[in-house]
């Protein structure tokens, strides 16, 4: 490291070592073997090839697969065996727990005792291809021609401060609440040589959300996306992971064209093609061009959806334009404190408002459980206690636990507030109301009853009907925008967050006929779901080509 980290790296590497010794989640994930030699071969690195440039690193080692099939590829066994020399400073297995290293070092000894090499020459391989440290602190010598692993997916939350604030100041792209893999990427890119590729698997959240604008930003501007698999459905790890994961295989070269793989077989034959599709040869694999654009999201369905998506996009406004507002639901950062039954609760009724969970909408109707929010605001902002002397004993009987949250720590005189500020007043507009996740939308009709918790957006309206709205965000159109838009989570649930919803474009509601806006109305109201879909492709005007592409 630099002399001017000197000190900091002293202090950081005992976080370091805390952390490889804790129970933390360390984001260790490892790749079924298939798909490791499917990754090495679209990225072009063959068995027994030229090891003359050749310069492979893999950041996140853990216990080997990748490494595995790395070597076995560089030394071409069963052909002839490269020489010692030939295969020193060729590969750097880098992880930052011990453990995992040795178990990676035995697999690759294996390997070399099979293909001939003596213990002398092995011993002397497995120092030079290893190294035990934080990748991210890790002063590396750049210039690598393959970069390809499973980088650790580890929560913001589960990083120890310090660390996290060294690895900001270092990461340009680890924003807003980036996971680690996010500065994985980042050091990876930069340390490839003109021409050189990188093949990731990893979650594909950040190819459309929010924390990974910079990423996509960075890697528009010095870099091509060569490949996107996506892996929706497909096990490709050795056991289930929360998020889909994808293949993003990216190059030191500025192009425009991207093979797209969707229901991949893993096939050395299909990845091959893909090759071939890289190179702009004649291949089986669709190909697509200027996916990137700066730090917009990463659009990766069909082109006839896509090319409809954008028709919409420029022929209407966004929803919010039209005069509806996409609200969030207000979090507690302690709900088992804040949601109430009031049944024998010593506290003020005034300071009680109903409110609403997600769980008590998974049916598609409101199952009011009869619980309340405790509200620590008024219309001026957080209540003063004095003028609440019940709310007041009640808190201090969680105060403990109250304080233990980050918003009383950042403000500690007002210790007892939610972490959102709820404002009454929506509690008596009408609404509906969308749980964050779930297979299809669920969107639901509220009379202004409810106060929403977190985990549902709300959209309100003074220019829109709402029961014409709930039909039109319950139809294939708005299905196709989230789909688009939003990454996929376990057993193929999407994100209905506000983000999402505001991508969507609609007509104003003024500029619809009078006989359209009835019939919309009176669906909406007796909830006649068979025509929800028909009802807004007449709204919008489709022809019969794009009401199949939004029916699939």
């Amino acid at each position: 490291m630099q002399n001017a980290f000197k000190f900091e790296e002293d202090y950081l590497m005992g976080e370091v070592s805390q952390w490889e010794h804790s129970e933390a989640e360390k984001g260790q994930i490892y790749t079924r073997p298939e798909v490791v030699d499917f990754m090495l071969t679209s990225m072009g690195l063959k068995f027994g090839g030229e090891l003359k440039d050749i310069r492979v690193l893999e950041p996140s080692c853990g216990e080997g697969e990748f490494v595995l099939a790395i070597a076995k590829r560089l030394i071409g066994f069963p052909a002839k065996k490269p020489t010692i020399n030939q295969l020193l400073g060729k590969i750097m297995a880098i992880d930052l727990v011990g453990s995992s290293i040795e178990v990676a070092k035995s697999k690759i000894k294996e390997l070399l005792i099979d293909s001939g090499y003596s213990t002398k020459e092995i011993k002397e391989i497995l120092e030079d291809w290893f190294l035990k440290a934080d990748f991210l602190l890790e002063d590396i010598r750049p210039n690598f021609t393959h970069i390809i692993g499973n980088p650790p997916y580890v929560r913001v939350e589960n990083i120890p401060k310090g660390l996290l604030n060294e690895y900001r100041r270092r990461y340009l792209t680890m924003t807003n609440r980036a996971d680690l893999y996010i500065p994985f990427f980042e050091k990876s890119l930069s340390l490839l040589s003109d021409g050189g590729r990188l093949s990731f698997i990893c979650t594909d959240r950040w190819t459309k959300n929010m924390y990974g604008q910079s990423l996509r930003k960075f890697i528009s501007d010095n870099y091509s996306l060569e490949l996107f698999v996506d892996l929706y459905g497909i096990e490709a790890f050795e056991k289930d992971v929360m998020t889909y994961p994808a293949i993003t295989q990216i190059s030191k070269t500025k192009g425009d064209h991207t093979a797209l793989v969707h229901d991949t077989s893993f096939t050395l034959e299909e990845a091959g093609e893909v090759l071939k599709a890289i190179r702009k040869e004649t291949s089986s694999i669709q190909v697509r061009k200027n996916i990137i654009n700066g730090s917009k999201p990463w659009l990766l369905g069909s082109s006839d959806k896509l090319a409809l998506i954008s028709k919409l996009e420029c022929q209407y406004p966004t929803i919010e334009e039209t005069g509806c507002k996409v609200f969030i639901g207000a979090a507690t950062g302690a709900n088992k404190v804040y949601i109430v039954n009031p049944e024998g609760l010593e506290i003020e009724k005034s300071r009680l408002i109903p409110v609403i969970t997600a769980s008590e909408l998974k049916s598609g109707t409101i199952q009011w459980r009869g619980k309340y929010l405790v509200n620590t605001y008024d219309q001026y902002g957080v209540v003063n206690l004095d003028d609440y002397p019940k709310l007041e004993n009640y808190l201090n009987s969680h105060k403990e636990l109250l304080c233990k949250r980050h918003v009383a720590k950042k403000d500690s005189a007002k210790w007892f507030k939610t972490i959102d500020r709820v404002y009454e007043d929506r509690l008596k507009l009408k609404k509906l109301l969308i749980p964050d996740i779930s297979s299809d939308p669920i969107v639901i009709y509220d009379e202004g009853i409810y106060h929403p918790n977190n985990s549902i957006y709300y959209i309100c309206s003074n220019d829109w009907d709402l029961q014409a709205l709930r039909i039109v965000l319950l139809s294939n159109i708005t299905k196709m925008f989230i789909s688009t838009y939003s990454t996929k989570i376990a057993k193929g649930y999407m994100r209905f967050q506000a983000q999402h919803l505001r991508k969507l474009h609609i007509p104003t509601w003024n500029s619809i006929n009078d006989g359209l806006k009835k019939r919309m109305v009176e669906a909406g109201m007796s909830d006649d779901t068979a025509s929800f879909s028909r009802l807004t492709y007449e709204m919008y005007g489709l022809n019969k080509k794009e009401m199949t592409i939004a029916e699939n």
